[in-house]
């Protein structure tokens, strides 16, 4: 399975995971890493976390090593009872997401703009996170099957299935091929976590 990711991609989860290791406190740092295995490897479009700023300086430093691949980006969107509120992102991979037509027909129903824009749509959903009432559409920019984003807004009649990483509805194999993945990557990072001293 390692071979199908880009090199660079991996090289670049090493390195987190060196810097990882490296802290005090790692557990909690690689815990971050390993949550953000799917998103560096180039398998998962975005990752929506919570992250501690117990330690400023680690966040700052965390920061600049993960967008040093140019792909790579961060959105703050809100600081709340000492932790950040971070959406972590593949520029490209998240617009091939959102430019899918049913995506696009989605969203739109939902009061996004009709003029699709990456930046535009990703400040709306900092802009409703920031809200009382939270996004649940947020599940299509975390890659998530669109089928089961609908059926857990209520808007596909589809019966539930199970949780897997998220609520899985109606046909199951398509659902399940995408979580299979993110946890092969996550495995992965597990793996090169143990060869890095």
């Amino acid at each position: 399975m390692q071979e199908q990711f880009d090199r660079l991609n991996t090289k670049h989860l090493g390195k987190l995971i060196t810097w990882a290791k490296a802290k005090t406190y790692h557990e909690k740092s690689l815990f971050l890493v390993e949550s953000l295995a799917p998103l560096v490897l180039g398998i998962k479009p975005s990752v929506l976390l919570n992250v501690s700023l117990e330690n400023e300086v680690e966040w700052i430093e965390f920061e600049k090593l993960f967008t040093q691949r140019k792909a790579l980006q961060i959105k703050e969107i809100r600081e709340l009872n000492g932790r950040m509120q971070v959406i972590f992102y593949q520029r490209e991979k998240l617009d091939l997401v959102l430019r899918q037509k049913p995506v696009q027909e989605f969203l739109i129903t939902m009061n996004y703009p009709k003029q699709y824009s990456l930046d535009a749509y990703l400040s709306l959903l900092k802009h409703r996170i920031i809200s009382l009432k939270f996004p649940h559409e947020v599940g299509v920019f975390l890659g998530y099957p669109l089928k089961d984003v609908l059926g857990f807004m209520g808007l596909l009649p589809l019966p539930y299935k199970r949780t897997q990483g998220w609520r899985i509805y109606g046909d199951e194999p398509p659902s399940n091929e995408v979580y299979e993945k993110y946890r092969q990557a996550r495995s992965i990072m597990r793996k090169l976590a143990k060869n890095i001293n």
